[in-house]
């Protein structure tokens, strides 16, 4: 029976990473629909960079929480821009560039650079992305405290900006993923295989 569950267990996990799951919408923040095959992409990516780097001291997220946290970063990615056009805040390519020289000289020069983004599981197609997702991020939160909210509770309030504009743009997430809670903006764990497989007893 233990190796029963343990077959379920690697075959579900084996359709999570295969063609299967790259089929139909993955996401759709308001009118904007992003596919699952660009999610698995950077799943894909994600996979194959592993395999050129030593991860053997590295915890990596695997499997259905790989998936989620990359559908997460599509949500996030495309929130903050949209909250950034709404607001006016401006990030351009030069500032995209300094925050990337600056993570670089971090992680100790170019040739770590690959070890990094595997270790925090972000593809090297994102990077730009991500950083993008900082310098905003810190903007808003200079927004907010320029406004009147003291230092230590801008974090906080940047946080109900997200989750405001994620409810009134409406996020819808496919099953494989989990499941979206509109008040933590976030992909919780879900039936990720939409009920077609039921766990062995």
């Amino acid at each position: 029976m233990q190796l029963l569950k343990r077959i379920a267990s690697l075959l579900s996990i084996a359709l999570l990473l295969t063609g299967c799951s790259s089929m139909g919408t993955g996401v759709t923040i308001g009118d904007k629909e992003i596919k699952s095959s660009e999610i698995q992409k950077s799943v894909d990516e994600i996979l194959e960079a592993r395999k050129k780097v030593d991860t053997t001291q590295m915890q990596l997220v695997v499997g259905a929480e790989l998936l989620r946290n990359q559908a997460q970063f599509v949500i996030i990615s495309n929130l903050l821009d949209k909250i950034a056009a709404d607001n006016k805040i401006v990030v351009s390519e030069a500032e995209v560039s300094a925050r990337r020289a600056d993570v670089v000289a971090q992680v100790g020069g170019e040739a770590s650079l690959p070890n990094a983004l595997v270790g925090s599981s972000l593809a090297a197609s994102n990077l730009d992305a991500y950083l993008r997702i900082l310098i905003v991020s810190e903007k808003l939160n200079a927004a907010v405290v320029s406004s009147g909210i003291p230092v230590e509770q801008a974090g906080e309030a940047v946080t109900k900006i997200v989750v405001a504009n994620a409810k009134k743009l409406g996020i819808k997430v496919n099953p494989k993923y989990g499941k979206w809670n509109p008040d933590s903006a976030s992909i919780e764990i879900g039936d990720v295989t939409g009920g077609a497989v039921t766990p062995l007893k």
